[in-house]
């Protein structure tokens, strides 16, 4: 069953540069629930809180692709160093700051500078398995997975870490823990040479496009912004709603269980012979992701909230592991970490603007009937999934009928 994650590591340096950039990426778990905490726990308001989250997250979105055409072009060893410099000078001056009480558009702007200071070595280590088995072999699927499961654990370790640092020690801790695992998982990857993709050839370079205008990505990056919405407000609505249960310090625990679920449905899903076209897979595992939010309105204590989580993680890691084999057809191999971080960054903007958007909307109605918003951003990321997968096939008979002329 497991046959295919067994030759995925078979080769050298596979089994490091995967552990160096989980750890590495730690922070995807951390800052976004930290800098929430960070601000609404000394208030009760998540609001302001909520804002500033999200403008990191969106920031992180902007900063992803243009973090790709460098490392593409340069090496991700220079992009790393670059990165490693820039977060530790932004993630000072924003603890220094909050700390002052500086005034809050100040904080939103040094939030989404600090969002892009940091590169999310997912698409790096993600670039390193395409390059280490570069056709579409069971190898590289099993690779996908692990790494999409390890995401998982990042969002299990992060919120439970983040949680426990914010309430028990200070939320300042759990802000500066996030920058501490990324710079040691970030320096240990980017020692790691003989794994890392070559650099494109200068002819590659001339007149190119950009990844996100290769015909179906729009639309599928249009799609992973909805799906970053959907867990995006989730999040700020679960650590909301657990609060009006009563049981604040539950948080993590809710969110662990959607990283959970995601985990395990990553495993079980890359252990299995893929058959279908990419695009019908998506649609598919998009289409049950559009109707499990519902079940968080029905949530009315702590477990029923963590089992309503964990349900709705199973949808996402098949999801994101189809997404990125549709990807995998739609861009040229030469810029597979631009292409990459522009899914990351699809799902990064979509998840700040959920966050963004449900925190005073929260405060004001409350978080259980606010769960309607990613309700909503789900539906929308089935339907664009189906119409990306329409239009696959009409191009794919019109290739064909254009070839038997």
């Amino acid at each position: 069953m497991f046959a295919g994650y067994r030759s995925a590591f078979s080769k050298r340096g596979a089994a490091s540069f995967c552990i160096a950039g989980v750890l590495s990426r730690l922070f995807v778990g951390i800052y976004p629930l930290g800098l929430l905490l960070l601000l609404a726990l000394p208030t009760g308001q998540y609001g302001e809180a909520a804002l500033v989250s999200g403008c990191w997250t969106i920031g992180n979105a902007l900063g992803s692709p243009a973090a790709g055409i460098v490392a593409d072009r340069f090496g991700q060893h220079r992009t790393l160093l670059l990165s490693i410099f820039a977060h530790f000078v932004l993630a000072t001056t924003m603890l220094g700051s909050v700390a002052l009480g500086t005034p809050l558009p100040i904080t939103l702007l040094l939030a989404s500078l600090l969002g892009a200071s940091v590169v999310n070595t997912g698409p790096m280590t993600r670039a390193r398995w395409a390059t280490m088995w570069p056709d579409d072999s069971p190898e590289r699927s099993a690779a996908y997975s692990v790494e999409t499961g390890l995401d998982e654990v990042v969002f299990a370790i992060g919120p439970l870490l983040t949680a426990a640092l914010a309430i028990q020690v200070s939320p300042y801790l759990a802000v500066a823990s996030a920058f501490l695992l990324t710079a040691a998982g970030a320096t240990w990857l980017l020692f790691q040479r003989h794994t890392e993709p070559p650099r494109r050839p200068p002819v590659a370079r001339v007149h190119r496009r950009l990844a996100a205008r290769y015909p179906g990505m729009p639309l599928l990056l249009v799609m992973l912004v909805a799906v970053g919405a959907t867990c995006g407000a989730a999040e700020v609505l679960l650590v909301a709603r657990s609060a009006e249960l009563d049981r604040p310090g539950g948080a993590g625990l809710v969110l662990a269980c959607f990283a959970v679920g995601s985990g395990v449905a990553a495993i079980l899903f890359g252990s299995r012979t893929r058959s279908g076209p990419a695009s019908l897979r998506l649609a598919l595992s998009a289409s049950v992701f559009g109707l499990l939010p519902v079940l968080y309105l029905t949530a009315d204590s702590l477990l029923a909230l963590m089992a309503c989580s964990a349900v709705n993680g199973l949808s996402m890691a098949p999801t994101v592991i189809n997404a990125f084999h549709l990807l995998d057809e739609l861009i040229p191999v030469a810029i597979q970490t631009e292409g990459m971080n522009w899914v990351w960054s699809s799902l990064s903007l979509g998840f700040g603007s959920g966050t963004a958007a449900v925190g005073t909307i929260a405060d004001e109605l409350g978080a259980r009937p606010t769960f309607l918003l990613p309700v909503l951003c789900a539906l929308s990321a089935a339907a664009a999934a189906h119409l990306l997968h329409s239009r696959s096939k009409l191009r794919t008979k019109t290739e064909a009928l254009n070839t038997s002329r």
